[in-house]
């Protein structure tokens, strides 16, 4: 498939995602969000990829939210049906990376703000540049947060400091995201991708089924009881227990070698 506005390159069984706007801070056109979607989708459905990283082209941004010039374009002509398909399209794309069977890394390049930065915060882990700022900014321009802020930012850095950002629309930089927990660690801008690439190596080389069922495990758990987590999680582990891959981890362990995971 031919793309417009991403980049899509695989290395081994990594897929990396680039957002291909850089003279537009690689803000989200209504192709972008599409293109990504579709990508996604094709991810879920092939076993080859066991790992994706989005990250943004240039070193500016990661994805600066939707494009101002485009909303004031639109605006006269846009009824508020129509303003809400556009945004329930961009939670599509947050809810795929969340719904994604495989490990979403966020590279952060740049500035993740608005409905960029909710792109970066449904990811499962994110890594930032030093270069890398982020914020809810909605406010700033009398808009509600409806692309996944108000689900994911509390999750993350707490109800208090999610409001902060929010109410305020402040951008932060790398090491206060990192301080209050919002990315795993900060790299200096030329290390981003090949320290993102590494970790994602090593996940790519983890048992696929059991990364697969953690994820979904970790985010079920957050809207269930503890009762009900537990029989999910006897149920997946009941699944790995007589899988291939356990089998494989056993024998690899027994005669002291790297073990050839296949998903099974």
């Amino acid at each position: 498939m031919t793309y417009r506005d991403i980049l899509l390159e695989r290395r081994g069984a990594i897929a990396i995602v680039t957002f291909n706007r850089p003279e537009r801070m690689n803000t989200m056109s209504q192709t972008l969000v599409a293109e990504t979607l579709a990508a996604l989708e094709g991810f879920q459905h092939d076993p080859e990829v066991r790992v994706v990283i989005l990250t943004g082209a240039g070193d500016r941004a990661f994805c600066a939210g939707a494009d101002v010039a485009d909303l004031q374009q639109e605006a006269a002509e846009a009824t508020a049906m129509a303003r809400r398909r556009y945004v329930q399209q961009v939670q599509k794309l947050t809810l795929a990376i969340r719904q994604l069977e495989k490990p979403v890394l966020a590279a952060v390049n740049g500035v993740a703000a608005g409905g960029g930065c909710d792109i970066a915060l449904a990811c499962d882990i994110r890594i930032a540049s030093e270069r890398a700022r982020f914020g809810e900014v909605f406010a700033r321009i009398g808009l509600f947060p409806g692309t996944g802020g108000t689900y994911f930012l509390p999750r993350l850095v707490g109800i208090a400091k999610a409001l902060e950002l929010i109410w305020t629309g402040d951008l932060i930089d790398a090491r206060e995201a990192e301080r209050i927990g919002l990315v795993s660690r900060v790299v200096p801008a030329e290390a981003l991708l090949p320290e993102t690439l590494r970790f994602a190596e090593r996940l790519a080389q983890g048992p696929p089924l059991a990364i697969s069922l953690a994820k979904a495990a970790v985010y079920r758990g957050l809207d269930l009881d503890i009762t009900s987590a537990f029989d999910y999680a006897a149920t997946a582990e009941s699944i790995t227990l007589t899988s291939e891959d356990h089998q494989e981890g056993v024998r690899a362990f027994r005669e002291k070698r790297p073990p050839q995971f296949r998903g099974r």
